[in-house]
């Protein structure tokens, strides 16, 4: 994978054997843990357990059931092939983002994924649309989309980018929740999505927030003082300028550049060069 690493990643945190563990593979663990522990409820009849940890907008807004909205995406039923799927898009796809975002980046990610859809439902509840869902199937599927949106072009099966697999798949289960005329499954699922690109993108600088410019005073300042702030300045512009395309390189590849884009990085080199010879 090409794309920057972050420095707050501070690797595995442990080993088994030859086995690295990350937080991605403690947290397949936990749902492989639950998916046992689901059957062995479901086996004993304990439905009304079960109930009591799945979500249901009505037990939030009516019987103050805070816990669901955590414990919704730890209750498992069969189909249970399925699940396997979703535990290799957690381990593997997983273990790549908190290798870019970090550790705490991850688990805050992964954070938005489990609660940003129980809170839409719940809203949702407010007008009058009573719902209830369990598993985790829309959350691993963004942390896929997030795997996606942070490295498109890797090759993944037989030589397709991930972003075309990770579009294929969003269809393919869309029209399956439409064909199902399930529509709960269907907004947990865009809600995901939607989180999972909102999270990269404002991670990789895509959505700024402009804060207001301030008026300052002007003091005068001594020629030499005067001179080295415009060149601070001057370097600072240049970074501003190079900083974006070269992080779109590194994300996509130099052929990514517009033509806009190759004047802005070739103008910014000469003035570079420039400041070189001159000193």
């Amino acid at each position: 994978m090409i794309a920057q690493r972050s420095p707050e990643n501070n690797g595995p945190l442990t080993w088994i054997g030859s086995f690295p563990v990350y937080a991605s593979t403690v947290l397949a663990g936990v749902h492989g843990l639950t998916l046992i522990l689901t059957a062995l409820a479901m086996a004993a009849g304990a439905e009304s357990l079960l109930q009591m940890v799945v979500f249901s907008s009505n037990a939030i807004s009516m019987h103050w059931a805070l816990w669901q909205p955590l414990t919704y995406a730890f209750v498992h039923v069969p189909p249970y092939w399925f699940f396997l799927i979703e535990l290799y898009l957690l381990v593997v796809f997983g273990r790549e983002i908190e290798g870019y975002l970090g550790r705490r980046g991850f688990l805050q990610l992964y954070t938005l994924l489990l609660l940003a859809p129980t809170l839409l439902l719940t809203l949702a509840n407010l007008i009058g649309w009573s719902t209830s869902y369990a598993g985790s199937s829309a959350l691993h599927f963004g942390v896929f989309i997030a795997f996606a949106l942070i490295y498109p072009t890797a090759e993944m099966f037989f030589g397709i980018q991930a972003k075309w697999i990770a579009l294929a798949l969003l269809a393919i289960n869309s029209l399956q929740c439409l064909a199902l005329s399930d529509y709960t499954a269907l907004t947990v699922l865009a809600v995901d999505c939607v989180a999972a690109c909102l999270f990269i993108g404002f991670h990789q600088g895509r959505f700024m927030i402009r804060v207001p410019e301030r008026r300052f005073k002007v003091v005068r300042q001594p020629a030499s003082s005067a001179a080295n702030s415009r060149k601070v300045e001057d370097e600072g512009k240049v970074d501003d300028v190079i900083d974006p395309i070269l992080e779109k390189i590194s994300r996509s590849g130099l052929g990514s550049l517009s033509v806009k884009e190759r004047e802005r990085l070739e103008h910014a080199r000469a003035r570079l060069i420039a400041k070189d010879t001159q000193r």
